[in-house]
């Protein structure tokens, strides 16, 4: 699968309150469940998988999250995107005993073992960018969204 056909609009959302971690994880998780692309032992295993490697990255001004969990538990791959209107902590990835508020969070249902590292390399290696992740989080328009996510996810040579 090519990961531009990962990013869905039904499953980007925009400038969303959560008081959790764990309630905007539910939150996706259920969308991507009613959406087809997970088994009902998503959400569960997301939320375990957190407790033990958090998915938190400070970027500086505006953290994201990367929530995921094994193959076993996804039908098939997408992503689902959603920006914050208030920020939630998150663990870190790399200092698992600190929180960071987190902006965006990309909770990943990847299908393939091969594909979680590429995806992650590319969805990270455009936080270098911060006006990839400003432009990201200033909008409320879903096509906007759906667009800088493909442009990141272009496969090579393309």
């Amino acid at each position: 699968m090519k990961f531009e056909e990962m990013i869905d609009e039904k499953l980007i959302f925009t400038k969303m309150d959560f008081g959790s971690a764990g309630e905007v994880i539910g939150f996706l998780s259920d969308e991507l469940f009613k959406n087809g692309y997970i088994k009902e032992t998503f959400k569960q295993a997301v939320i375990e998988r957190e407790k033990k490697y958090p998915t938190g990255l400070q970027l500086g001004n505006i953290n994201v999250a990367i929530p995921h969990t094994d193959i076993e538990h996804v039908i098939k791959s997408g992503v689902a995107v959603c920006t914050l209107s208030s920020p939630i902590k998150f663990h870190r990835m790399d200092k698992p005993r600190e929180e960071i508020p987190i902006h965006i969070v990309f909770l990943l249902a990847v299908s393939e073992p091969n594909e979680y590292v590429k995806f992650l390399s590319k969805l990270t290696s455009s936080f270098g960018k911060k006006e990839t992740i400003r432009a990201l989080i200033s909008t409320d328009n879903k096509k906007q969204i759906k667009k800088i996510l493909k442009d990141i996810l272009k496969e090579d040579g393309e």
